[in-house]
């Protein structure tokens, strides 16, 4: 039997969304904004790009911080998340002022030392969105941040270097000190929200926490249907961290470094694209075929990514075109994931756990994956630029995930016959 579309949003879905979003752009502003920087000419012994050695070590710290949020994130009680989020990117922040001025060898310290709290601050914040009926336009507002606030963060830090001759050093703490207060406004109207309502417990299963047991529970039920998504999220994490990493290099190379503003506005089209059509599922009531539909558009997105890359490749598409579609093509899928894609599959399961532990272990094994490549891209591909690089990883990882989402779908119609996944009706 049909279900009727009816779409609704509170008060508090707006209050929710918005300030999501600040709190995430705060964090944002820790994490990313010493990528506004290149570090030049700060090389250590053996010739190691000194911005690459940054970036590993921070992100090093950020996976570790995943693996120890796939235990922590789901198990804190709610009373303890405000002063969690808080403290933790305080935290981070300290460790920028540290980066600062300690000696060049322990920076790459600071940088770890700056990531390690950060990578639980997602989950912190998801929590308030999860297991209601508007969920995806909700973690689809939160999601927004991955594509514009990366920009605004580094739009910011390369404004303060070059209007107030910030040193390229002392910057990113500069830029986290500025987004900070909003992201302790933003954490105190989060945990001022209201929970999620009967309606919505009943439409997107009621959300508990999950010790120890009930992780193992969902593993042997769901693993296999879990490490193919896994498998995806993975590669679509390699493609847009070293994007977001690596994007000042690009413009740079395209002899665009004077105008800091493409880093943001670039971004500006896919974040709004991204949002729209991320937003569009709670037009979907049916869980089952809402996670098909964003299977699907998974499968569309790598073809584009393909596509548009091999353009550029021939001349046929410029740098600016090519950095929207491309960055359009892995966002659309990364924050479906996010959105729709763990949130669906736990709905339709009618499992009462937390999205939170299925993207810690997704995040996790996803940044290990990114050091590996960028220890790949150091030692292997030492003579090629980052934009040819990136041209290759695009059109690789681009075919594996079609091929992954084949295998994917062929497991689930093998092993879940009951759920009907071939059908959409």
């Amino acid at each position: 039997m049909s279900q009727r579309i009816k779409v609704s949003i509170t008060k508090t879905d707006v209050l929710l969304v918005c300030t999501a979003f600040m709190a995430y752009t705060g964090m944002y502003a820790v994490r990313k904004s010493f990528l506004a920087g290149q570090f030049e000419g700060m090389e250590l012994q053996g010739g190691f790009h000194f911005k690459t050695l940054l970036i590993i070590s921070q992100v090093l710290g950020y996976m570790l911080s995943k693996f120890i949020g796939i235990r922590l994130v789901p198990e804190i009680p709610a009373y303890k998340r405000f002063g969690a989020i808080v403290g933790l990117v305080g935290f981070g922040l300290l460790m920028l002022l540290a980066f600062a001025y300690v000696p060049v060898p322990l920076k790459p310290v600071a940088m770890f030392l700056n990531g390690l709290p950060l990578g639980m601050i997602f989950g912190l914040v998801l929590v308030y969105l999860e297991g209601r009926k508007n969920s995806e336009l909700l973690v689809a507002g939160l999601s927004a941040t991955f594509i514009f606030s990366t920009g605004l963060v580094k739009s910011t830090g390369i404004w303060l270097m070059q209007t107030f001759q910030v040193s390229e050093l002392m910057m990113p703490f500069v830029t986290g000190a500025i987004f900070f207060p909003m992201l302790v406004l933003a954490a105190y109207g989060l945990n001022r929200g209201k929970p999620p309502t009967t309606a919505d417990k009943e439409l997107r299963t009621e959300r508990l926490p999950m010790d120890k047991n009930a992780r193992m529970d969902f593993m042997k039920k769901h693993g296999l249907v879990f490490l193919g998504l896994v498998l995806v999220y993975v590669v679509l994490t390699v493609v847009r961290d070293f994007r977001d990493n690596f994007i000042v290099e690009f413009w740079a190379e395209f002899n665009m470094s004077g105008q800091p503003e493409l880093i943001t506005l670039t971004e500006i089209p896919i974040a709004v694209l991204v949002l729209i059509i991320s937003a569009l599922g709670i037009l979907v009531l049916d869980n089952k075929k809402a996670f098909l539909l964003g299977i699907y558009a998974t499968i569309i997105s790598a073809i584009l990514m393909i596509v548009s890359t091999f353009l550029f490749t021939q001349g046929t598409m410029g740098p600016v075109f090519w950095m929207i579609s491309s960055g359009f093509s892995v966002y659309l899928p990364y924050i479906l994931f996010h959105c729709l894609l763990f949130e669906r599959l736990i709905a339709f399961l009618k499992y009462k756990g937390t999205v939170g532990f299925l993207f810690y272990v997704a995040d996790a094994l996803g940044y290990l994956a990114s050091v590996g490549i960028l220890i790949y891209k150091e030692f292997l591909y030492t003579s090629s630029s980052w934009v040819e690089f990136f041209t290759w990883l695009n059109l690789g990882s681009g075919a594996l995930i079609v091929l992954l989402v084949f295998v994917l779908l062929w497991k689930l119609k093998a092993i879940s016959p009951k759920v009907q996944f071939e059908k959409l009706a």
